[in-house]
């Protein structure tokens, strides 16, 4: 009996053991603890290789998308899904040793903040405000931080120290276990700001006026460690903060050397050997470049990486993520064809300063990427937006080899690298292991990502709310249905994204669907901003056009210097249906999608040939505002094409009214397509006074109606139409005049009915209000017009810049989400300040205000009215696990 008890516990004893072992890290191989490999963020790892061809080892399923990079030690993969789910991995077996789902319900979504192994802890933040010490061993919570904002930097760790910082610039020191041991407030310390920073109500209190680019102080890009240094993405600020112990002391800060002016944010920052900073720096319009910043004695020491500079006047793309560094030479991803992973040499002092001439640039192949390549000994391996991984010789020998994922979604994140195997996450879900004798085969069940999990919760699901277009509906009015928008408001989400815009997202099936000026197209759930599906065409530069959602298909135009095609997806899952040809510029003067009527797609377009700058025959492509002249090979062109095919139906050449065709735009009102057109000093009858054309189209035939030369629109400004009137506003006066106006023109026949009093311009569109007309000058004043007689009835100065904005009755709707009444001239919210420039307004759709800023890398939602006083922040919530 005894001998029986014995043995009976010697087997409780020795199962417990084996649990134990399984659970206790095993000293094996090589140890990858943080994004990029090490603190600095250099992604140089030169003693580390792998040997091609590699082969699938294994691929395990998460929740969701995976954006963030995965940690290596002691025989397990430590991950971190978009849900916000943490995995530990055997590494050899690929099974799931424990999983831990972080609080914060569906709103915890989109986590990017990579996981650090501090030796027996893991470490990340998450979108839900926390920031968790878990233990590696048994995934239990060891403590979790709760910072009251989102976290969407990486964690560093050095010297016996961790450090992380919030959204809002709040920076921590911890130890490993997650014990304090200091905090730095940039907002306070530095801005002055006491109140809620995520509240737009308390940023006007305080400036008395809207937020600026001044005011930006987001933190949504990684940050770095250079010894005891944390550098620190602020806004428009790069921060040094040096860690003196028991606090911290802010050694330095910098905003931009080339101009003089706030308007700029990091896309990337990296940090070399000797303690030199690499930073991605945007500014708008495609303008930017990699700086390399020193701080001596105090004073921040500038120079730039040559060959990176991109502008509107230069044939390259924007880089969105941070380079990665060996000796003098800097490898840079980018999204752009042709440029995957490039090399850029240094000179030996690193004053090589921008000049396209004494570029030292190495294309080395692969497909565009918005991630950061990884240095091996002799070779760099990346994720790209095909979803393919690629392994590319950095003597840029060879053909690059590549993995392909399962269902071809991107990869966005950097890879780890242990032990002859490559492990990343991709937007598929699953997380990826290669190997040299890796034969496993590719998963076949897809997830469900690309699925709506949180359907909107509104009353203003049905689509007659939603804003499906860049300027709301077909007639252009530019004004949004009723949906009982009041004060006051809360955020409801925010996330980061990779890439510019200077137009509209819009919404449609309870997406929100954005379209990157570099050819990304991105829906995410309007409910919760989680990512559904990205797709990435090539070929497109600075493409400023709104994306439109019709009956569950996004018409999306995508143009680029040698090729522009009509896009047709899939809403629900990006899938491209098909693809039409076009020309042109569709530049910052003609954003607008297509229209859509009785199964045919109507775009308009020229046949004009471009160049970066420009060049002869060849006009620039982005080209200014009031262009005077076009070239002879500029035809302006309306198209139709069979909605379920792509087929070309009819085209109309306005040819014979002048060269153009660039800058204009399409209305649909009562069943009849209305084009305008300026074509400057090239109209056929300039001389006249005439700016352009203005027609009338029958929809199913192509026949022109009526077209008059007398009255067009005025460059960087389409036309818009209600009730038998047609609307026309500009930037520019009319050839041979000097004064700008509104014109109000008889939908039946192009006659003037009447010409508002004069303005300082009428930018982007005419909108129209139920009451009155409203038109604003860029940096000038908003007009309220009265739209019997075209008088001025007041105007409110509020020296907004180039601003789209739209309109829900009282309430105009502006950048950084400010709602401004126009009855009473008073701005009842403006922040948090997430932009850099001030070029893109906010939308109200389906219950929910939606604002994605030019440059600043960030979408955010808000509620509104009673639905603000009840949702606390995501990121205030205690949503249980």
């Amino acid at each position: 009996m005894g001998g029986k008890r014995n043995f009976g516990c010697y087997l409780v004893a020795a199962a417990l053991g084996l649990v134990v072992c399984l659970l206790q890290p095993v000293a094996a191989g090589e140890a990858w603890l943080q994004f990029k490999f090490d603190a600095r963020h250099s992604g140089d790892v030169p003693d580390r290789s792998v040997s091609l061809p590699l082969g699938l080892v294994g691929a395990v399923p998460l929740t969701d998308a995976i954006f963030t990079a995965p940690v290596v030690a002691d025989g397990h993969v430590y991950v971190v899904d978009g849900s916000g789910v943490a995995f530990c991995i055997d590494a050899k077996q690929l099974r799931v040793i424990w999983k831990y789902q972080t609080r914060g319900g569906p709103t915890n979504c989109n986590n990017v903040s990579s996981p650090a192994v501090v030796g027996r802890y893991l470490h990340f933040g998450t979108m839900a405000g926390s920031y968790y010490v878990l233990d590696r061993s048994s995934g239990k919570v060891v403590r979790e931080i709760r910072c009251g904002e989102p976290i969407l930097t990486a964690p560093v760790v050095g010297d016996g120290r961790v450090y992380f910082v919030t959204l809002g610039v709040r920076a921590y020191a911890i130890e490993p276990d997650g014990r304090l041991l200091w905090t730095w407030d940039f907002v306070r310390e530095e801005l002055g700001f006491k109140g809620d920073r995520w509240n737009g109500a308390d940023w006007v209190k305080h400036k008395g006026k809207r937020v600026d680019a001044s005011d930006q102080f987001c933190c949504s890009r990684d940050i770095a460690l250079a010894g005891k240094t944390l550098i620190i993405p602020a806004g428009r600020l790069v921060l040094w903060l040096e860690d003196i112990g028991p606090a911290a002391r802010l050694r330095a800060k910098y905003c931009w050397a080339k101009r003089d002016t706030p308007r700029v944010t990091t896309f990337g920052l990296s940090v070399g050997r000797d303690g030199a900073v690499f930073r991605q720096v945007h500014h708008l319009d495609n303008i930017g470049e990699v700086e390399v910043l020193r701080v001596r004695d105090g004073q921040v020491q500038v120079s730039s990486v040559p060959g990176t500079e991109t502008a509107s006047r230069l044939p390259g793309s924007l880089s969105v993520s941070s380079v990665s560094l060996r000796g003098n030479a800097v490898y840079r991803c980018r999204p752009e064809e042709g440029f995957g992973l490039c090399r850029h040499e240094l000179a030996d002092d690193d004053e090589g300063g921008s000049d396209p001439s004494q570029s030292r640039v190495q294309p080395l192949g692969g497909y565009p990427s918005i991630s950061s390549p990884i240095l091996l000994r002799n070779s760099a391996v990346y994720g790209a937006l095909d979803g393919r991984l690629y392994v590319v010789s950095l003597d840029g020998a060879g053909k690059p080899w590549s993995f392909t994922t399962a269902f071809g979604k991107a990869i966005t994140a950097p890879v780890a690298v242990a032990d002859g195997q490559i492990y990343f996450g991709c937007e598929d879900g699953y997380l990826y292991v290669l190997g040299p004798n890796g034969n496993a085969p590719l998963p076949t069940k897809g997830l469900g990502v690309d699925k709506i999990r949180s359907p909107l919760r509104t009353r203003y699901t049905d689509a007659k709310y939603d804003w499906f277009t860049s300027f709301g509906n077909w007639n252009n009015a530019n004004v949004a249905a009723d949906q009982g928008l009041r004060p006051p408001f809360c955020i409801k989400w925010m996330r980061r994204y990779a890439g510019t815009v200077k137009h509209f997202s819009s919404c449609g099936g309870g997406r929100l669907y954005t379209h990157t000026a570099e050819g990304q197209i991105i829906a995410v759930e309007q409910e919760t901003g989680r990512l559904l599906w990205r797709r990435y065409f090539p070929g497109v530069h600075i493409s400023y056009t709104s994306p439109l959602y019709y009956k569950g298909r996004l018409l999306v135009p995508q143009a680029g210097l040698r090729q522009c095609w009509l896009r047709c997806l899939d809403a629900a899952t990006g899938r491209l249906i098909w693809q039409a040809p076009f020309s042109g510029s569709p530049s910052w003067n003609r954003q607008q999608p297509p229209i859509v009527h009785d199964r045919l797609v109507f775009y308009a377009f020229s046949t004009g040939k471009y160049a970066p700058d420009r060049d002869g025959q060849r006009m620039q492509w982005l080209f200014g505002h009031g262009e005077r002249g076009f070239p002879e090979n500029q035809r302006p062109m309306v198209r139709a094409y069979d909605l379920q095919t792509g087929r070309v139906v009819w085209t109309v050449d306005f040819s014979k009214y002048g060269y153009g065709g660039d800058d204009g735009g399409l209305c649909l009102l009562d069943g009849t397509l209305y084009y305008s057109c300026y074509l400057g000093l090239s109209a056929r009858r300039a001389k006249a006074g005439s700016p352009g054309v203005t027609a009338a189209i029958e929809p199913r035939s192509g026949r022109v109606l009526w077209a008059t030369d007398k009255y067009a629109v005025c460059s960087g400004c389409t036309i818009s139409g209600e009730a038998g009137r047609l609307y026309l506003g500009g930037y520019a006066s009319a050839p041979g005049g000097r004064t700008r106006h509104v014109r109000c023109l008889d939908a039946r026949d192009g006659s003037l009915i009447w010409q508002s009093d004069p303005i300082s311009q009428a930018i982007h569109v005419v909108t129209i209000g139920p009451k009155f007309l409203l038109a604003w000058g860029q940096q000038q004043d908003i007009y309220v017009i009265d739209k019997a007689t075209g008088k001025v009835i007041k105007s409110l100065t509020k020296f907004y810049r180039c601003t789209r904005h739209t309109f829900c009755p009282p309430y105009l709707l502006g950048v950084n989400t400010d709602v401004l009444d126009v009855t009473t001239g008073k701005l009842l919210w403006s922040g948090p300040s997430v932009e850099p420039n001030a070029c893109v307004g906010t939308i109200l759709s389906n219950g929910r205000l939606f604002y994605t800023s030019q440059g600043g890398g960030l979408q955010l939602s808000l509620v509104y009215g009673q639905e603000a006083t009840e949702h606390p922040k995501p990121w205030q919530q205690d949503t249980a696990r």
